[in-house]
């Protein structure tokens, strides 16, 4: 995307948290209040990379192979940011129970001074802001309600998700296997992250078939596997310096794809080990956990699966079927773009 759609994409951001500032005014709330409610709006939602978002502009460029018109980019520009208010509330609400500490190199939002646990209405607030906007801008549209049904399903997915992850971290790691764990993944992020964005579009374009919604369904679970993955690795052998986040997974008892390697590939001894060092919030015993996965040789077994699963990506994507309007290109360039987003050379 030119830095000019982008600086454009942004502008937009500004006139939907001005029509919403004005929408608290009229409910007769104070400056004070609706300053902080702008605060929150901006910090959670413009602090990250915002691939979701401009997610939802490369697709209609990619699908419709022609520069977008005004109303077009409006249009789906606001239906992009929808997304990223999705995922503010959701990250917030995220940070809370896991406990963390910091988010995009700074303290996660309850953590920052004056807010605590007013945060968990802030995320309540980001979330009815999508459907207050939806309802402001597309009521007239007639795909309007399949855009309300596909946020309330992705609610209910990330909601799933959020909870089976939430059960498995207070189990022991004997139940622990890779089948939860991508089932934790599939609903948990790779819906809202991966496929909304796509599936918005096609909504948009009156291009929402059934084969066209199940192959976008397809390519991001895949999609939403690979990066999972990748967070859990770097989630441990991450540098907290280039990550912008400190990572807790050991210690929370989170069903990741390190630990499930490890209990895979470990022996007693070290299987003994991780029951007493996984799951415990002491650095020592962190400390001990990851001995046994460096001994284990996950790092390598990481280089390994990144580039097999990067080779099976690129094979779905050359074979998705064209002939309903959906296009090879949104999915090399979306998983390009998110490679890129982290760090990683794209192919």
């Amino acid at each position: 995307m030119d830095p000019l759609s982008h600086e454009k994409f942004i502008s937009i951001f500004d006139d939907l948290v001005q029509e919403l500032k004005n929408h608290l005014s009229r409910g007769g709330f104070s400056a004070e209040a609706i300053q902080q409610f702008s605060h929150c709006l901006n910090t959670n939602t413009t602090s990250g990379k915002l691939h979701r978002g401009l997610t939802v502009l490369v697709t209609a460029n990619n699908i419709l192979n022609r520069p977008l018109s005004d109303e077009e980019f409006r249009q789906l520009s606001i239906l992009g940011w929808l997304i990223e208010l999705f995922q503010a509330a959701y990250l917030i609400w995220d940070d809370i129970m896991d406990n963390s500490t910091t988010r995009r190199g700074q303290p996660c939002w309850y953590r920052q001074p004056g807010v605590g646990l007013m945060a968990v209405n802030d995320a309540c607030l980001l979330k009815s802001a999508i459907f207050l906007l939806l309802e402001s801008h597309f009521t007239d549209h007639p795909a309007y309600t399949s855009f309300v049904n596909l946020f309330l399903k992705a609610s209910l997915e990330t909601e799933l998700g959020q909870f089976s992850d939430m059960f498995a971290s207070h189990q022991e790691l004997g139940s622990f296997t890779m089948d939860k764990y991508r089932f934790i993944v599939d609903r948990k992020s790779s819906y809202y992250s991966l496929y909304m964005p796509v599936a918005l579009v096609l909504v948009y374009l009156r291009l929402s078939s059934p084969s066209n919604l199940g192959q976008a369904r397809k390519l991001a679970t895949a999609l939403g596997e690979y990066f999972q993955i990748e967070d859990d690795y770097l989630d441990v052998f991450g540098d907290p310096h280039i990550t912008k986040k400190i990572g807790t997974d050991i210690q929370d008892n989170k069903c990741t794809w390190v630990i499930n390697e490890a209990i895979i590939r470990c022996s007693d001894k070290q299987l003994c080990e991780l029951q007493k060092t996984y799951g415990r919030n002491d650095t020592k015993l962190v400390s001990r956990a990851k001995d046994v996965f460096k001994e284990l040789g996950i790092e390598t077994i990481y280089e390994h699966l990144e580039e097999t699963q990067t080779a099976n990506i690129e094979e779905m994507i050359a074979n998705i079927d064209e002939s309903e309007g959906l296009k090879q290109d949104v999915f090399t360039q979306l998983f390009a773009q998110f490679r890129r987003g982290r760090g990683v050379k794209a192919p």
